[in-house]
């Protein structure tokens, strides 16, 4: 479109109530352009005709809108579909036990699964269960372990725990070689719920460990 032609539709557009602002949708691009285009032809320089072959480049211009814009309402709708069925999916979940990541937990009068992951074999492993003042206030000893998930058990009788908040620190040794291990802490999925902006499903557990990525649950049971 040549600068005449733009300033022809410029004057156009603010006196004619014909031509308005619309919704993005594809509808009302086409709409509007199919406007636009009739406004441009009755306005041309009749010493100047517009070429048609400047018509089908702009005819092609808009189609190539006109069908991203279609794709984009079609991925919308089926994004929409998509949370709609995780969370019918992610539904069974609710009420059942997830083992995942954590490194401090509630404790009430019940006693807790967990689990220790060795990416490799060690002499000796051991976990500290600790209280809200930093204080080592039972170990469970575990032994020599190969690689793999380890269990363990958190018994508040057995081990005279007091109901509140702990920590815990697996640590491995191999001579004079101390480090620490990842920990697992089984709780139960209280609610699902799914967050459009991330596109993640989040998961709300019990046993204070808070709310997770269902992508973070190393299994359920």
């Amino acid at each position: 479109m040549d600068v005449t032609s733009t300033n022809n539709l410029t004057s156009l557009t603010s006196t004619d109530n014909t031509v308005t602002a619309s919704a993005n949708d594809a509808s009302a691009i086409k709409n509007e352009f199919m406007t636009l285009m009739i406004a441009q032809i009755q306005n041309q320089d009749p010493t100047n005709p517009i070429e048609g072959a400047e018509y089908v480049a702009q005819l092609a211009q808009f189609s190539q809108v006109e069908s991203l814009e279609q794709m984009r309402a079609n991925q919308s709708s089926q994004m929409v579909m998509m949370e709609n069925l995780g969370v019918v999916q992610s539904a069974h979940l609710v009420g059942k036990n997830a083992m995942v990541p954590a490194s401090e937990f509630t404790l009430a009068d019940s006693p807790l699964e967990g689990k220790v992951f060795l990416g490799s074999a060690t002499e000796s492993l051991s976990v500290d269960l600790i209280d809200k003042s930093g204080e080592v206030v039972h170990t469970i000893e575990l032994g020599s372990q190969a690689a793999g998930d380890i269990a363990f058990n958190i018994d508040p009788a057995a081990h005279g725990l007091a109901p509140g908040d702990y920590n815990l620190v697996a640590r491995t040794t191999n001579g004079e070689d101390t480090e620490t291990a990842d920990t697992f802490i089984q709780a139960e999925i209280e609610k699902i719920h799914f967050v459009s902006a991330s596109g993640v499903m989040m998961a709300e557990l019990g046993n204070g460990l808070g709310t997770l990525s269902v992508l973070e649950i190393s299994e359920v049971s």
